[in-house]
């Protein structure tokens, strides 16, 4: 049948001559989703704190919906209930509109992360306008639920920046579908995405040597692709008048070139420019380029370096869709300043708020709320319906839907989330989120519909998103009148004065011991330890008195697993020093190498740090299966300890160090440790050579020897139950003091760590499928484990520029039902028990570590007021703030 089909098809084909279609002028109008999701029943939420952004908050407002769209927004007095509407009681809960996310790789970058799911960069050619994020994207992402467990109801998928011009982004209206066409965000135009800077050049000028390899050809790449657009459309405009006068001389017509089509669509304003480019003077060289070529820039994406040049882009109406504090990680990075988007907005301009990420857009709320009170404390009166907009109304502007959606007023999409707590806050979760008037995640059931790679067992696990949050301290909790608002009270941010004193006595302070809070609390600091901790008492005297009324005292936070001190940029190789490299790097046990050796103590990260309250951390190398020793850091750039805990690497990282199996890694762990311990016994035998040979240098097994007799900490990351499970054997056959890292299967063996007595890292935050080792991670781990009797540790586990967001990991184990006191715990003294140091706890004979707060520590509207290292007060300045301050105001052009 089928070869008979093929001859008839070639029969006709010679029997008539198709003519050429005629030439159409480019379809202005996006294509329609394929699905259309309908509200079933008319909805209003009532006597809720209703925050439209458009304007302040509602106090006592309501807010309904008909039919996907909203129909009245106002005091609830003054709302009228639908006919047959569900009425939703929000007393004490917060009203906003949807989320949205102007830059997103869900869906092209999904998780677990693999080769199949890998779809973002089409890094086959410097311009690749002809390929579009919707034709990779995958609506069974788990990342997607995430992000909706988070309030997003809409989202910008864009493709990577590996490209000059990396191809067409995808708006998506956040429901679950079967395919791409079904989530489009009807009306919304496609984006087009560009990059500068360094990520084009690294793909091909370092990668493979051909161009761009530098800036110049980044531009030239540009300017070349839109005048081949330019010319493009100039042929079909002089083949289309051809034929209209004198068909018969036209000719064929001109070959479709779909990069060039599309190329031609931006310079016709019917595809957005997004802009990947962070330094200030590549984004004046882009608006050089635009205008040469006769498109308009969006926004700049990540713009880190908008605050230089925030004149010109509020001048141009360009939007900067950037992060709250993610900065250092390479060298165009350098500048970021957390008031990055709090002086675009001053300037006039459009901020946004954008993740970039599968974990961070599921807290955009909070980045917003950080952003703006760092903005605040900088003397920025940012109020809190412009920051609620920076992830909200100017996202929709980015992506050209602002008049549909974005804010809460009649006729536009009902895209609303309800919020138990201040939207802004860390603390702060969503109850239920609609898209179109359609409810799309609710915190009894979780998302409404599952992914499909999430259904069966991991449906009862990971992906559910229910867990209830933990009690938050109210203000009498902590001993305090009134919150800090620096936009009312700038005293109440106010640093303490830089002192030198021996001796400091904090007089009236809400005191956190490491284990619980005292009120009304004298703490004396002196010979560089804590001397007493009192409620009340006489004041001892010779020492400087720091009022601590409306303030608290707590103990320093400390990060168990960094590379704080060992990387300065991380892309920049000349600055790392955490790791082996060429054929170093082929070494799987390095137990002699010790970390200390490489600390950087002069690095820009550590007075960062210690703007988020941390004085100290555990800094270690990376790779191998065994990795090596870990120092002991204070945030003065100080060792207290050079050698800490000895770092194993099992799973996935152990598997890839011997370049073998499961199987193999414990097989070579055994192995190195029994000969470690035979050492140990034989070390004259080892001299004269009568041993056999050992699979290991004297100098790592000797570095072995403290381990062997458990009085060194092994610090083993494993994500799997099944690798924790062989780290607690390993453990029980070695005589081994175990702290297990990473953790994110380790609440479904919560039972035997309780039993073994092993401590667990966990980063909070994280609770994606990132690779089969972490299929089960989950954002209520820590209250897990907690509840279980298993001792939680917290740590950012990622780039020492970001270990000053620790307290924010802490506030989000709070909302996914750890207790608070635990949270604290977990970045103070149980890192102190974990690993035997005198720090985390004010009690007398610790060492001097402690900060003092002008609120909840683990709110973003919190700050340090005053730090004190070993009983001396170091200053709580950065090169970010000289950055802030050198361009306050900018130049007159």
């Amino acid at each position: 049948m089928r070869t008979r089909f093929l001859l008839l098809m070639l029969a006709s084909a010679c029997a008539t001559v198709p003519q050429a279609p005629a030439p159409t002028s480019p379809s202005t109008a996006p294509p329609a989703p394929t699905r259309v999701w309908k509200q079933s029943r008319a909805v209003v939420v009532r006597h809720a704190t209703v925050m439209p952004a458009t304007g302040p908050a509602i106090e006592d407002g309501a807010v309904a919906w008909v039919d996907g769209k909203l129909t009245a927004v106002g005091r609830n007095s003054d709302v009228t209930t639908p006919p047959g509407a569900e009425e939703v009681d929000g007393t004490g809960l917060y009203l906003t509109p949807g989320i949205i996310d102007a830059h997103s790789h869900l869906g092209v970058y999904a998780t677990p992360e693999t080769f199949s799911t890998g779809d973002g960069n089409e890094a086959t050619a410097p311009v690749t306008a002809e390929v579009s994020a919707e034709h990779s994207f995958w609506p069974q992402d788990p990342g997607l639920r995430r992000a909706a467990a988070g309030g997003v109801t809409s989202l910008l998928v864009l493709p990577g920046s590996a490209n000059l011009i990396g191809g067409r982004g995808f708006p998506v209206k956040l429901h679950f579908g079967r395919s791409a066409a079904e989530v489009r965000f009807p009306g919304a135009k496609d984006a087009l995405k560009m990059a500068c800077g360094e990520n084009p050049r690294r793909v091909y000028g370092e990668g493979r040597n051909v161009a761009p390899a530098t800036r110049m050809a980044n531009v030239a790449g540009y300017r070349q692709a839109f005048a081949q657009a330019r010319e493009y459309m100039s042929k079909l405009d002089e083949w289309a008048k051809k034929k209209q006068k004198t068909p018969d001389e036209a000719g064929p017509t001109p070959l479709r070139d779909l990069k060039l089509e599309t190329l031609a669509e931006v310079l016709r304003g019917n595809i957005l420019v997004q802009n990947h480019c962070y330094r200030a003077d590549e984004m004046e060289v882009m608006l050089q380029v635009a205008e040469e070529a006769g498109y308009s820039i969006r926004a700049f994406h990540h713009a880190l370096e908008a605050y230089k040049v925030r004149d010109s882009l509020a001048a141009k109406g360009v939007a900067v869709a950037t992060w709250a504090d993610w900065w250092g990680f390479k060298l165009e990075a350098w500048d970021g300043i957390p008031e990055n988007a709090g002086l675009v907005s001053q300037a006039g301009g459009k901020s946004v708020i954008h993740s970039d990420s599968g974990f961070g857009i599921q807290r955009l709320n909070q980045e917003a709320g950080k952003a703006m009170w760092r903005a605040r404390e900088s003397g920025i009166p940012i109020p809190e319906e412009e920051a609620l907009r920076w992830v909200t109304l100017n996202a929709a502007w980015v992506m050209g839907v602002e008049g549909v959606t974005g804010s809460l007023e009649p006729g536009k999409m009902a895209d609303v989330v309800l919020w138990k707590n201040h939207p802004l806050s860390v603390y702060a979760r969503a109850q239920r989120v609609w898209a179109d008037g359609v409810v799309t995640f609710d915190a009894g059931a979780g998302a409404v519909e599952a992914s499909d790679f999430e259904v069966g067992e991991l449906a009862a696990g990971a992906a559910k998103l229910v867990a209830a949050p933990a009690p938050t301290p109210s203000l009498a909790d902590l001993g305090l009148v009134a919150r800090c608002d620096v936009s009312k009270e700038r005293a109440c941010a106010e640093l303490v004065p830089l002192g030198q004193e021996a001796c400091t006595v904090f007089q009236g302070v809400t005191a956190f011991t490491g284990t619980a809070w005292v009120k009304g609390a004298t703490v004396v600091l002196e010979g560089g330890k804590v001397s007493s901790v009192r409620e009340g008492g006489a004041l001892p005297s010779g020492c400087r008195t720091v009022e601590g009324k409306g303030r608290l005292l707590t103990p320093g936070l400390v990060d168990p697993l960094t590379s704080l001190g060992l990387v300065e940029v991380g892309a920049e190789v000349s600055t790392q020093d955490d790791g082996l490299r060429g054929d170093a790097a082929k070494r799987d046990v390095r137990a002699a190498l010790v970390s200390a050796d490489s600390v950087n103590p002069v690095s820009a990260a550590f007075p960062v740090a210690r703007l988020g309250g941390v004085t100290s951390a555990v800094t270690v190398q990376h790779g191998g299966l065994v990795a090596g020793q870990s120092a002991f850091v204070a945030t003065d750039g100080s060792v207290r300890r050079a050698s800490l805990a000895m770092h194993v690497n099992l799973g996935i990282g152990g598997r890839d160090a011997v370049s073998g199996s499961r199987a193999l890694v414990l097989e070579r762990l055994r192995e190195v440790l029994s000969d470690a311990r035979e050492y140990g016994r034989r070390k004259g035998d080892f001299e004269q050579r009568r041993m056999r040979d050992v699979s290991a240098s004297r100098l790592d097994l000797e570095a072995l020897q403290p381990v062997l007799a458990g009085t060194l900490p092994v610090v083993v990351t494993a994500q799997k139950a099944s690798d924790i499970r062989a780290a607690l054997g390993l453990a029980r056959e070695y005589n081994l003091k175990l702290v297990i890292a990473g953790g994110s299967e380790a609440w479904l063996v919560a039972a035997e760590l309780a039993a073994a007595k092993v401590p667990v890292i966990l980063q909070p935050t994280q609770n994606l499928p990132m690779d089969f080792d972490r299929l089960n991670s989950r954002l209520d781990s820590a209250a897990l484990l907690s509840g279980a009797g298993v001792r939680v540790l917290f740590s950012v586990l990622g780039e020492p520029a970001m270990v000053r967001t620790l307290a924010q990991e802490a506030g989000n184990a709070v909302a996914w039902g750890l207790p608070h006191t635990e949270a604290l715990r977990a970045m103070t003294s149980s890192v102190a028990d974990a690993f035997g140091l005198p720090v985390g706890k004010l009690a007398p004979g610790a060492v001097a570590d402690v900060v003092l707060w002008n609120g909840d520590p683990l709110e973003s509207a919190s700050r340090p007021v005053g730090m004190w290292l070993a009983g001396r007060q170091v200053p709580l300045v950065s090169r970010q703030q000289a950055l802030f301050e050198k361009h306050r105001v900018l130049p007159p052009k």
